[in-house]
């Protein structure tokens, strides 16, 4: 499967790259991270170009790190600096990756570093919003990013997958809308009236026994995804103005055609400064991504053995607009970057 290479792809939470060099395959490419003696991040193919031993697993001298089996030493630009067998000549490379930080992440560029803007990170404005505390996470996802992005645009399934997030026993009808807003795709999702759930209970002391909830999915590519929920008193529908909000950010990228790296964050405006409440969030939001998502895409990645979803002839329902509408910008993006 091709992937969309003109495009930032988020490499990893900052404050997860320390020390040591970190080694990530991403959009089939394996990769080297690790920061210069000044912090800032490095990106670096992981192969030595002499005998394709993984620097990855050498050690770092200053701005450069070390191939493990015969110590050439490579910069942060790529270029060879230290040939401990003659000279270092220019042809003695590795290829070196855009890497910008922001918003707490890390942003790499796999296509070509002439086109690396960093005027085109997605902007995440909610994480640098003082309203909210923020927990953040990593999953590993052994299945498709598209599969993901279906399972994020369609946010029905929530009803049935994730008690923590609503109750399996709610029979309140659900509003779902879908549409096209310039380069993003936006599925929201209504209850002017539900129960509470197990998510609202923990962080709001006086939630009634019915409340409402809205949830709203913003996609663009090539797999950034921005979610606000707000919940409040039933019948309130005012999603700017809900007196609970939870907003997430859902930032994937392919690691194979079949694995995805899929780093989430999810922010509160309630309970601020409680690190017990933020412990018990992390465990809920990450629960229902690891317990319950990634299985369930893992388990459909495995059954579909390598076939298109489209080639699969899917029964299609209307909540899955804004997943189909996700794939055929997918695929018009590919369809260019290869013209």
């Amino acid at each position: 499967m091709p992937f969309i290479r003109e495009s930032w792809y988020p490499a990893g939470w900052s404050a997860a790259l320390g020390a040591e060099p970190v080694a990530r395959t991403f959009l089939g490419d394996e990769v080297v991270l690790y920061r210069a003696e000044n912090g800032d991040p490095v990106a670096l193919a992981n192969t030595c170009p002499h005998r394709f031993a993984a620097l990855a697993k050498g050690k770092l001298h200053g701005d450069a790190i070390a191939c493990p089996y015969h110590g050439l030493r490579f910069g942060p630009d790529g270029r060879c600096v230290h040939n401990p067998h003659g000279p270092a000549t220019g042809a003695m490379r590795v290829r070196s990756y855009p890497l910008v930080e922001r918003h707490g992440m890390m942003w790499i560029w796999m296509g070509d570093a002439a086109h690396a803007d960093p005027a085109g990170i997605p902007v995440l404005s909610a994480r640098e919003d003082a309203r909210f505390d923020w927990v953040d996470g990593y999953l590993y996802v052994e299945g498709n990013y598209q599969l993901v992005i279906d399972n994020l645009l369609d946010l029905t399934h929530v009803e049935f997958l994730h008690p923590f997030l609503a109750d399996p026993t709610d029979t309140f009808p659900t509003e779902v809308t879908c549409f096209e807003q310039g380069d993003e795709v936006v599925s929201r999702y209504t209850r002017p009236q539900c129960n509470r759930t197990q998510l609202v209970a923990g962080l709001w002391d006086e939630a009634p026994e019915v409340i409402s909830l809205m949830s709203e999915m913003r996609w663009s590519a090539p797999a950034n995804l921005i979610q606000r929920n707000g919940f409040d008193v039933a019948l309130h529908t005012d999603m700017d103005n809900t007196h609970a909000q939870v907003p997430l950010c859902h930032l994937l990228t392919p690691e194979t055609e079949l694995t995805t790296h899929y780093f989430w964050a999810g922010g509160r405006n309630l309970k601020r400064g409680d690190e017990q409440i933020a412990q018990g969030f992390r465990f809920g939001v990450e629960g229902a991504f690891k317990g319950e998502d990634e299985p369930m895409i893992a388990d459909i990645q495995q059954r579909m053995r390598g076939r298109d979803l489209f080639e699969m002839k899917p029964l299609l329902l209307p909540i899955d607009k804004s997943a189909v509408l996700a794939r055929r910008r997918v695929s018009d993006l590919l369809k260019r970057e290869a013209g």
